[in-house]
């Protein structure tokens, strides 16, 4: 997962022959695109060979356009590589859009004219910064069964029954004084992922923006979360990280500003480290104790768990 979607340049063995016919057809019909679209990158990790050219990409609206001679893209073979090809750029956060050599030489005019509404329509809705949450489900899971001990105690009154991660993640947001469009990548161990596999590629709306789940099971969860962390980081602005647990220290200082900034507000000054916040256990529990993350703003998942359990913040 190294390295994944970052931009490489093309293997020694690769030799550029030229643009095909259909690419020079959708490069003139796309002429007055021609500032923003670029044509031939490379993707991938050098080290594990996962090299990937691309015809053309808008960069900033993450949009890749393949276009597919009929020749080179009518095979079992490349079909098969086709599809390991796409489901490789979409984890890296890339949308793309195919054309066939037919579509573009009956109509490569109304191809670009697609791109352009795709790309204008993402532009609008594009935030002016990118978040991202990222979540240790085990963690939640884990801490929802402790604080119903506590708050079942403290409101002996009250049905308080689990709730679902959907629940749970908007009020984590809101309490994270976080808002607008946030992607959140949740990892679990294989044995969980039948609790949130519904969530995969769902969008959840809250008050002040959604949210774009996406789910990852694995036997090393949260290795794999710690470099899913770090291998995307290139692509958001400021980092949410709903998890405690020594293994996460590395993969987030990582994709934190070396330098630890200050904001003195009278005689005292405060130390924090910028763009990211903690959903995590208190300071006298934390495994971030004792490292820079304690200078992360951060908020105890405690609080968000009590407002999805219906609790108002008197109860809490």
């Amino acid at each position: 997962m190294k390295n994944l979607g970052r931009p490489m340049t093309p293997p020694s063995w690769f030799h550029d022959r030229g643009p095909s016919p259909i690419e020079d057809e959708f490069s003139k019909a796309a002429s007055d695109l021609a500032g923003l679209i670029e044509r031939e990158h490379w993707f991938g990790d050098a080290d594990k060979h996962h090299r990937y050219r691309v015809d053309f990409i808008l960069k900033d609206a993450r949009l890749i356009i393949e276009l597919d001679g009929h020749s080179s893209h009518s095979t079992r073979e490349q079909l098969e590589k086709d599809a390991v090809r796409q489901r490789y750029l979409s984890r890296a956060g890339y949308t793309v859009i195919r054309f066939t050599g037919r579509e573009i030489a009956k109509d490569a005019l109304g191809c670009v004219s697609e791109v352009r509404q795709m790309y204008e329509e993402r532009m609008q809705r594009a935030p002016a910064k990118y978040r991202v949450m990222y979540v240790d489900y085990s963690f939640v899971k884990k801490q929802m069964n402790e604080a119903l001990k506590f708050y079942r105690e403290i409101h002996p009154e009250k049905k308080l029954t689990p709730q679902s991660l959907e629940k749970i993640i908007p009020h984590a947001i809101e309490w994270l004084h976080e808002k607008s469009f946030v992607t959140a990548f949740v990892f679990c161990p294989k044995e969980l992922h039948n609790e949130i596999e519904h969530l995969n590629a769902t969008i959840v709306e809250y008050d002040k923006g959604e949210i774009k789940f996406n789910t990852l099971a694995s036997e090393l969860y949260s290795l794999d979360l710690g470099e899913h962390l770090e291998s995307f980081a290139h692509f958001f602005d400021e980092f949410m990280v709903v998890a405690d647990d020594p293994v996460y220290r590395a993969p987030i200082r990582a994709v934190l500003p070396e330098k630890i900034s200050e904001n003195t507000i009278g005689a005292y000054t405060h130390k924090y480290l910028a763009n990211a916040k903690l959903l995590r256990l208190g300071n006298d529990e934390t495994s971030f104790a004792g490292t820079e993350l304690a200078y992360v703003r951060w908020q105890n998942i405690f609080y968000p768990i009590g407002f999805a359990l219906g609790l108002s913040i008197y109860e809490l």
